[in-house]
């Protein structure tokens, strides 16, 4: 039997310092791929210097910054395999990575992923109800069919949807009715991106709330289903803010919740976010710690 075809495909921006890393974890592999294209995002560093050594092994494709869905949209139209395995540039794989996945490839298979972090413990394959309930599907995780991603018309690329495009990709492969696949095993490596936290959840939540209106009237999803996803949205980034104790914010989308799905739970954190930051830590055992 051949081995599938299997085309990496690796958007970068600003990559200088990762990439390099990135790109070895893939000519590391034990089923070697098809081919591997980086796509440098409009990069103001040294980006392309770096994968350029990598050649010929790696194709690099440059394009003027529009993001990372229309670097991965570009990379994949360049793309000359049947699968496309999606890496960012600064996340890395195990060696077998690309050789266990492959073994799950099928016609009736729309993407194979594996764990994304070492605190992922489920044990079913996804459907589009889990997938709803959760993104359980890291980016770095996935080979999908090219065939398919190209019938659904490939990642968004509006910029609104900047945090969630990767999200709504899954649902829609998932919609799609073929089989979505986990391996679980955890196979690859993330890398948090940098940052000030709260930024990211200011952003990032505008774009999942606009990505969960976008998938439900795409697929005809339950009002009810809708705001029970928008409140457990909320809770969960909520719950992050609290921790790092950025209190207004957290305020803001406890308050949310209590206007769309009303808890104690929810209620008691509210009411906890109008306390100073020092009686909070002293449950951490560390008064000083931010």
């Amino acid at each position: 039997m051949n081995s599938p075809k299997i085309s990496v495909v690796i958007p970068a921006y600003n990559a200088e310092a990762t990439v390099a890393k990135t790109l070895e974890s893939v000519m590391a592999q034990s089923l070697p791929a098809h081919e591997v294209i980086v796509v440098d995002d409009g990069s103001r560093d040294n980006t392309s210097d770096v994968v350029e050594k990598f050649a010929p092994q790696v194709r690099l494709i440059r394009q003027e910054n529009a993001g990372p869905s229309a670097a991965r949209n570009h990379g994949i139209r360049e793309a000359t395999g049947d699968w496309i395995a999606l890496l960012d540039a600064d996340d890395t794989w195990w060696p077998e990575k690309l050789e266990k996945q492959a073994a799950h490839l099928a016609d009736d298979v729309a993407l194979v992923h594996c764990y994304a972090s070492p605190n992922d413990c489920y044990t079913h394959d996804m459907t589009f109800e889990s997938l709803w309930v959760h993104n359980y599907i890291g980016t770095s995780t996935v080979v999908m069919s090219k065939a398919l991603f190209e019938e659904l018309g490939g990642f968004l690329e509006d910029r609104k949807y900047i945090g969630a495009e990767d999200y709504n990709m899954w649902l829609r492969l998932a919609g799609s009715g073929k089989r979505i696949v986990s391996v679980h095993e955890l196979l690859s490596n993330y890398t948090p991106a940098e940052g000030s936290l709260s930024q990211q959840i200011a952003k990032v939540i505008k774009a999942e709330l606009l990505n969960v209106d976008t998938i439900a009237e795409q697929y005809h999803v339950a009002p009810e289903k809708v705001r029970k996803k928008k409140a457990a949205l909320y809770e969960e980034y909520a719950r992050a803010l609290f921790w790092i104790r950025d209190l207004p914010m957290a305020r803001e989308y406890y308050g949310k919740i209590l206007g769309s799905q009303p808890s104690f739970k929810a209620l008691g954190f509210w009411l906890a976010t109008f306390l100073p930051e020092s009686v909070l830590n002293i449950r951490r055992g560390t008064p000083q710690a931010a």
